[in-house]
């Protein structure tokens, strides 16, 4: 045998060596599958909370003038309409941290289970309520029990990782606008069905008595459905739930050795996170970014039915519940369709951050329709094509202000330091919105009636928000931009290592002339709130 006849050992080692580190780099490269049905799941339960807030909308407004709080004044609507939207945010805020915190001990189904429960009761109450006391307790109900948003966030990003993260949050924005087309049609076509639908609901005193307890009840159906799912099929994610003995006070030490299995490996020892350790820099910038956005969202969507039912003379367009229904039902196709066939492409061009921008700066379009509305409707006393145009543009706009909902979700989960404080991040995430949440609609629809009643600015200072979000957009230049690319993602412990490593590397940039920016901004943002403040006192 010649040596040409000889294997080359080494080249064959090398070539096979080659081959496997191509291989490994093509894994590395392809996303990990999702677990669709799981994830589909989570995407129902998602939609179950718009549903059951947005159906109230077209007829609130009705509802509020029935119960005779306002003595015949319809200028005062906006005030009640605003304490029942802010009730169920502010008693949010009160629980839903400790929902989230509590989700990472007993596990993420148990949690949801409740929470589910609570908003189908909830919706139930509100259509048998007859006082406006009532009103307010039922929605504080769904407040309290519901701590879902944050818990299925940090489910979707367990079941999720580095290279699947971005599709498995794609199409969870598309679930509120799903929710705000389905929430708004039952609430405006079931609404007083004795009058609408004589021949069948015109002969029970039950209708008569609660007119709006129809689409009440046909929406409690979505909260219940996913409850019953959560219980059969939702599977839990948190390893080794229902951990008792990290809350227990009487335990026995770790180094007992009766107190250790005698043919197992032992399990660390689980630890509640401290708000300390979780609320870094990073965290505290994303969930202040996350809050502004919160606060105009919420401050639209109030605001919108309100003017659309608002007559043209006290500064509306005075629409019917029914036509109400109808356009916000086209405002969730249109923002629906914007997630599912724009959203994706700009975040694979454009960066998760860049996103995010360009959505917050869309609020101050939004906003600023509205008085144009008015004023094109003030020329013949009605409405022309010239509000219907405005309109659409407005609709329009609205779809790319909730694509900025998928990018936020992205932001937060990716800020976590690990994975085992997902539930708490996203509980303060959670949390510090559904406060802003509790803000908005009471002083957007205080400056709604205030402007109203008073004639102040020509009827037009409940737009004063409009001058917020124009610098309320620059707050998301200090999201660090290094993990805010959608392509950042680190799994387990080592992601405080590696920020801390790109930080001492100048990636994260949190110099003094950034913080000098940044505060100056909530300075500024502070100063549009006092001013909001102090028109409101001046003028109550």
């Amino acid at each position: 045998m010649t040596a040409r006849d000889v294997p080359d050992t080494n080249l064959e080692y090398a070539s096979r060596h080659d081959t496997t580190d191509e291989t490994h780099q093509r894994l590395a490269r392809s996303p990990t599958p999702l677990p669709t049905r799981q994830i589909a799941i989570l995407w129902f339960l998602q939609l179950c909370e718009p549903i059951a807030n947005t159906v109230i909308y077209p007829f609130v407004n009705e509802l509020v003038k029935s119960l005779e709080v306002t003595n015949g004044d319809d200028r005062r609507v906006g005030y009640y309409v605003g304490i029942i939207e802010s009730t169920f945010f502010f008693t949010e805020c009160l629980c839903v941290l400790q929902w989230g915190r509590l989700s990472d001990v007993i596990g993420r189904r148990p949690v949801i289970c409740v929470g589910l429960l609570g908003v189908t009761l909830s919706i139930t109450c509100f259509g048998l309520s007859r006082t406006f006391a009532t009103l307010v307790l039922s929605r504080s109900l769904a407040g309290l029990t519901n701590g879902n948003i944050g818990v299925i966030k940090s489910t979707i990003g367990e079941m999720s990782d580095s290279t699947n993260i971005v599709q498995a949050f794609q199409y969870m924005p598309l679930c509120w606008p799903i929710g705000e087309t389905i929430g708004p049609l039952i609430g405006g076509y079931l609404s007083n069905p004795a009058q609408r639908f004589p021949t069948v609901f015109g002969d029970s005193p039950l209708w008569n008595a609660f007119p709006y307890l129809l689409p009440c009840l046909v929406a409690a159906i979505f909260p219940l459905s996913g409850f019953i799912l959560s219980l059969l099929f939702l599977r839990e994610t948190v390893p080794n739930p229902w951990r008792w003995r990290s809350w227990n006070p009487i335990r026995r030490s770790k180094h007992d050795p009766e107190s250790r299995p005698l043919l197992s490996r032992p399990h660390p020892v689980y630890q509640n996170p401290s708000l300390r350790s979780v609320l870094s820099k990073r965290v505290i910038i994303t969930i202040a970014n996350y809050c502004l956005f919160a606060l105009v969202n919420i401050a639209f969507s109030v605001l919108q039915p309100l003017f659309l039912s608002t007559p043209i003379q006290h500064g509306g367009l005075g629409l019917h519940p029914t036509r109400i229904g109808y356009i916000l039902a086209a405002q969730g196709v249109l923002a629906g369709s914007a997630v599912l066939f724009a959203s994706a492409r700009l975040e694979q061009k454009l960066r998760v951050k860049t996103v995010f921008t360009i959505s917050m700066a869309s609020f101050a379009i939004l906003l600023g329709a509205f008085p144009v509305m008015n004023a094109f409707a003030r020329v013949d006393d009605r409405i022309g094509w010239q509000v219907w145009v405005v309109l659409a543009v407005q609709l329009l706009f609205f779809g790319l202000v909730n694509i900025g909902y998928g990018c936020i979700f992205i932001l937060v989960t990716k800020a976590s330091p690990s994975r085992s404080c997902l539930g708490a991040v996203n509980g303060c995430a959670q949390t510090a919105a559904s406060l802003m949440r509790a803000i908005g609609p009471a002083s957007t629809t205080a400056l709604f009636a205030v402007s109203v009643e008073k004639n102040l600015m020509g009827r037009q200072a409940r737009f004063c928000h409009s001058l917020g979000t124009c610098g309320a957009w620059r707050g998301t230049e200090f999201v660090p931009g290094r993990w805010a690319d959608g392509r950042g993602m680190l799994s387990g412990g080592s992601v405080s290592r590696e920020l801390g490593t790109l930080a001492t590397k100048g990636v994260i940039d949190y110099n003094c002339w950034s913080w000098f920016r940044f505060l100056l901004f909530v300075f500024l943002v502070f100063l549009v709130f006092v001013f909001c403040l102090l028109l409101l006192l001046l003028c109550w």
